[in-house]
Parts: C-alpha cells; structure tokens; sequence
C-alpha cells in the first residue's frame, strides 16, 4: 500500500518477505507461543459456558443479538488480517500474524455457534458492519490500515471487559472472557510493532492526513455513548458516563504512545482537537 515498500495498495508483495534476524524476534515468538498455549475449540466453548450458565431463563434475545453481531465482526477483522498477513513485507511479522488471523477465525466461530445454539440461527448482518468493512478497506496504505485494525481491536478488547461481566448470566460473558484474552494480544501485537523497529519507520513516514483518516474510522464505528448505554443496560449499577470516560481514557492512552514515536507529535495533538472534542480525549 501507498508507503509501504514492496506491498503497494492490496496487492502481494514482490518476491516472498525475508526475514529480519537469524530466527524468530524473542518478541514476536513470545506472541506465537502465547496463542497457542491459548488454543480452544469453539463448539467446546460453547457447551460448556451454556452448560454452566447462572440463570435458568433462556438466554435472552439481546445476547443473541450482540453474538449474532460479534460474528460478523469478527469476521471482518479476520479478513483485514488476512489482508495485512498477505502484505506484510517482513518474515518474520507473517507468521505472529498468522496466529491472529487464526484467531478471529476462531472468534467469528464460537459467536456464531452460541447463536445456533440459544436461537437456532444467527441474525443477518446490518448495514453497518457491511460499512465498517469498507471503510477498513477504503485505508489504500499497509501501515494506516494496520493503525485502524489495531485500534479497533483495542476498542473490542475494551467492549469485552464489560460483556465479560454483563453477560455471564447468559453463558455469553465466558465466551467472551476468552475472546478478549486473544484480543488484548492482538492490541499489544499492534502496538509493539507501530512503535519498534520497521514497524515504528512506517508509522513515522506515515503522512499525517492518512494516520488521522485511520483513526476517524475506528471512531466512526465505535459509538462510545452507545457502547456505554448498552453496558449501563447491562450493568444497571454501572453509570454510563463512567464507563464512556473509561474507554474514551484508553484510547487516548493508546492514541499518545503512538504519536510519540513521530516528531510531529505536537502539531498532530492540535490537529486532533476536532477528534478530542467529539471522544472527550
């Protein structure tokens, strides 16, 4: 993509991506091993988190629907990591994010087997995801789309923490306690590689228009007053206000180590004001 060498636009890379070190970064193998030592199996997951479910209502229509919508979310952030695994222009970056593609694999399954299990099917996806992906894909750049795919996945990452609690009378809150354990990987996966190394180069060449694009369309498609009426529905105890604060903090907190890599960091943060006004960050 434009900015990247060797992986313009969505195409493959020219020749195979070598690597960069004799061997796998100690880094980089330390997130493969981790998610293989987190392997599961989706059916499992499923029986068993319904199996051992608090309430003794049926599940409700609600988490239906926020798993039928989980399925195609994932869905999407397996494709945009596949497409980030194909042109990835470093070796050894390939194979970590071939456990991620793995993953939300992984993830879309197991959402969409527990909505076959408590509603015999899974609700068609809306308009929106249909748009989140495009927008993921309108990102004509390797690093501003990496950018977009690793702060969304720190707003799931955070989404999920309040499921995890929210939904465990249902069984969906285990379901998710173990989706957000491979997410926040994925988080710390994409941080790590946008502030060391190759990885920290491109986000610094990065033009800034293209880096602040990446970040208007992970907060297009993450409503965190929605998101936080949702969890207040939830979580009756849990005031809104708070947890909209909460996620709005951690994305600003993801938001300040990445710029700090770029010497326009100061210029970016006036920049952003537009931003800072509508998240409050």
């Amino acid at each position: 993509m434009a900015g990247t060498e060797g992986a313009p636009g969505g195409t493959r890379p020219s020749g195979v991506a070598r690597y960069r070190t004799r061997g796998v970064p100690d880094l980089h193998h330390r997130f493969i091993r981790d998610a293989r030592s987190h392997d599961w199996e989706p059916a499992e997951v499923v029986h068993r988190a319904l199996r051992d479910r608090t309430d003794t209502a049926p599940p409700s229509e609600l988490s239906w629907l926020i798993a039928s919508g989980s399925t195609y979310a994932e869905q999407v952030g397996m494709d945009v990591a596949a497409g980030l695994l194909h042109a990835c222009p470093e070796g050894d970056m390939k194979l970590v994010l071939a456990t991620a593609v793995a993953d939300e694999a992984k993830h879309s399954a197991v959402f969409h087997r527990y909505a076959h299990a408590v509603a015999g099917s899974v609700k068609d996806p809306g308009e929106a995801v249909d748009e989140l992906s495009r927008d993921l894909w309108s990102l004509d750049d390797y690093t501003a789309r990496f950018l977009a795919h690793t702060l969304a996945e720190g707003f799931a990452a955070d989404e999920f923490r309040w499921f995890d609690e929210g939904l465990r009378g249902d069984g969906l809150g285990a379901v998710y306690r173990l989706v957000r354990r491979d997410e926040s990987r994925h988080v710390a996966l994409g941080m790590s590689y946008l502030t060391h190394g190759p990885g920290a180069d491109r986000l610094r060449r990065l033009p800034a228009e293209l880096l602040l694009a990446a970040e208007q369309v992970v907060l297009k498609h993450n409503d965190v007053d929605k998101l936080a009426s949702l969890v207040h529905r939830l979580l009756p105890g849990t005031p809104a206000p708070d947890v909209a604060a909460w996620l709005r903090a951690r994305h600003a907190t993801r938001m300040r180590v990445l710029m700090n890599v770029r010497d326009d960091r100061q210029d970016l943060s006036r920049r952003r004001k537009s931003t800072r006004e509508h998240m409050e960050v």
